[in-house]
């Protein structure tokens, strides 16, 4: 069994390398032109004020929504270029009695109600409505910056691109309170840059719900929204790449969204993104290592295939060489009614896994090696993001960087098992 230990750590260390380093020549080639995107990202620069749609589905917010409405009203653009559509979608507590009262005096925001039928369903309906030459998303328990709808727009005219589909955010956790709110801001300032790198090459696979940026006539043309997915986000970023249109990240446009402070909540979260994950993954196997999709199909989506593989194997491993003998030491001790005192005295040190892991020369270098990759995506993730690494302070890095990716690992297994029960893969 060593032996096959061996082998899959290996691939792992090497799938694990070959992208962190192509990550990193991305960064390195594309170093000058993020440059100028800085020196360029500026709201003065855009020329006109095209009508702006922008959909709010909402369900059971009534905790976050004014304060999400708030953000709208007060965004650094022409109210009458605006017309805002809050979609209630069945929502059992105070949703729709407090748009209504926030609504009384915005002639430029109206609120629509329907059954309960989905996020997808409720952005569908709103569209068919839309008049803006673009729309954007937000969902209700997020917040945009009063500046983020202008320099969004500005990079849609710097692109000049008409095959520009999607204009993403940044998005950050908005003001975490707890560790688990903590680490995922960490994440999400990790991902903002992953997310700027894999727009050089044309390869970002979702458009975030908290303020994507549509142009309407594209996504009108696709049949708008999918109904039937659990990621509308994601499945619609994979079709606009399968038709041939673009989707970029504009750096600074800063949105906000609300992360879960509890396990219960983040584990939920979680599943339904790695569930919509796997579908949309399946539903668009075709575009897998398709050179007819350039950097997306070759390496993006071969990534993010090759990611549910190695969690499936890099878990399994784990529990066979961790849990296994953990849980054999546990039934010992139960036979000798916790008597440790012997097994204390005859404790000894498996060298032989330890140094399956680390000890290695070869093993312990590549290792090295992405763990130094590691810190430099990290350094300039917070230099991307314009934040200090210690904003939400020190105690946050320990589980981030220990526990917290076993945990996603863990649920994402969990979401894998429960897609195969339900749908047969096929590849």
């Amino acid at each position: 069994m060593n032996l096959i230990a061996n082998i899959i750590i290996w691939i792992a260390y090497l799938v694990s390398l070959y992208f962190s380093i192509f990550l990193l020549l991305i960064f390195m080639d594309k170093k000058a032109l993020l440059k100028s995107e800085e020196t360029e990202s500026k709201p003065s620069l855009l020329p006109q004020y095209p009508l702006i749609s922008i959909l709010v589905p909402a369900y059971n917010e009534e905790n976050t929504i004014i304060e999400t409405l708030h953000s709208i009203n007060h965004l650094d653009y022409p109210q009458e270029k605006m017309q805002v559509i809050i979609i209630n979608d069945g929502s059992r507590d105070h949703t729709k009695q407090k748009v209504e009262l926030y609504l009384s005096d915005k002639p430029h925001f109206t609120l629509l109600s329907q059954p309960n039928r989905g996020k997808a369903a409720a952005l569908n309906r709103a569209l068919k409505l839309a008049k803006g030459e673009f729309f954007a998303c937000l969902d209700a328990d997020s917040f945009v910056e009063p500046a983020t709808l202008q320099k969004m727009l500005s990079f849609y005219y710097q692109q000049n691109d008409p095959l520009l589909a999607i204009v993403t955010p940044a998005m950050k956790v908005h003001q975490p309170k707890n560790i688990l709110q903590k680490i995922q801001w960490l994440e999400y300032i990790v991902m903002i840059f992953i997310g700027r790198l894999s727009s050089q090459i044309d390869s970002l696979y979702v458009a975030p719900g908290p303020f994507s940026l549509y142009r309407t006539a594209i996504i009108q043309k696709l049949g708008g929204f999918d109904e039937h997915t659990l990621t509308e986000d994601q499945e619609i970023a994979y079709r606009v790449q399968q038709q041939q249109y673009r989707i970029k990240q504009c750096f600074d446009g800063y949105v906000y969204t609300t992360a879960p402070g509890k396990l219960r909540p983040f584990w939920q979260q979680r599943r339904r993104w790695y569930l919509g994950s796997i579908t949309c993954l399946h539903q668009y196997r075709s575009l897998v290592a398709n050179k007819e999709y350039g950097d997306f199909g070759m390496m993006q989506l071969v990534k993010n295939a090759t990611g549910f593989i190695l969690a499936i194997t890099g878990l399994t491993l784990a529990g066979y060489l961790l849990l296994l003998p953990l849980l054999t030491k546990v039934k010992n001790l139960v036979l000798i009614h916790f008597n440790i005192l012997p097994f204390l005295l005859n404790l000894t040190l498996k060298i032989n896994t330890i140094t399956l892991l680390l000890i290695n020369f070869h093993k312990s270098f590549v290792l090295l090696f992405l763990l130094l990759l590691g810190w430099f995506f990290f350094y300039y993730a917070h230099q991307n993001a314009r934040e200090k690494i210690t904003k939400v302070g020190w105690l946050p890095l320990i589980p981030y960087a220990l526990y917290y990716y076993l945990l996603k690992g863990i649920i994402l297994l969990v979401s894998i098992t429960q897609f195969s029960r339900s749908k047969k893969i096929k590849w």
